[in-house]
């Protein structure tokens, strides 16, 4: 089977808009029912990111004629998510800078109160950790963390399932 020539900048763009839509909308749903930092929002961003990337590979070995190398797996994969995670973060900048700005005092209490419940962490050094911590709960800081965290995730992910996606013309058994 001959291998078509698609660009695969363009595949994962198209992927990782869709993907970044799916991360904004489930942010949006755990914000409106007022759980903006729910633990089962941060778990379920796992299987959407799983799932986002391996359709993103699914969708450009069809596009590809059905068959894809390990590397044209993983790199659509990572920029799949790559994107998805700028739109997803440029969401969370401006929900944070312009849309509710509160958010930021009421995740810094949010944070303070976690760590306290923790326990390990002695009083004198309590108000030290919540102001470093602070520090990275910025919109801008969030928007470029999540870029980046985004990257390394999907990276991980995408090694694993560019294993299970990629179909080499040698994988093909003779009639």
């Amino acid at each position: 089977m001959e291998q078509k020539s698609t660009s695969i900048l363009k595949s994962a763009l198209l992927s990782g808009v869709y993907f970044g839509i799916v991360l904004i909308l489930t942010n949006v749903i755990f914000y409106v029912t007022g759980n903006p930092f729910s633990k089962v929002a941060q778990y379920l961003a796992y299987p959407i990111m799983i799932g986002g990337i391996a359709l993103a590979q699914i969708s450009y070995k069809k596009q590809l004629g059905g068959i894809m190398s390990y590397g044209q797996a993983l790199g659509v994969g990572i920029l799949a998510i790559v994107f998805a995670s700028f739109i997803s973060g440029l969401y969370t900048f401006v929900l944070y800078k312009f849309i509710d700005p509160s958010l930021q005092e009421q995740l810094r209490l949010f944070t303070e109160e976690q760590i306290v419940q923790q326990g390990n962490i002695p009083e004198e050094q309590l108000d030290m950790v919540v102001e470093m911590s602070t520090k990275f709960q910025k919109p801008i800081i969030m928007f470029v963390m999540a870029i980046f965290g985004g990257a390394f995730m999907g990276t991980i992910i995408s090694l694993i399932t560019a294993i299970f996606t990629k179909k080499n013309p040698t994988d093909e058994v003779p009639e």
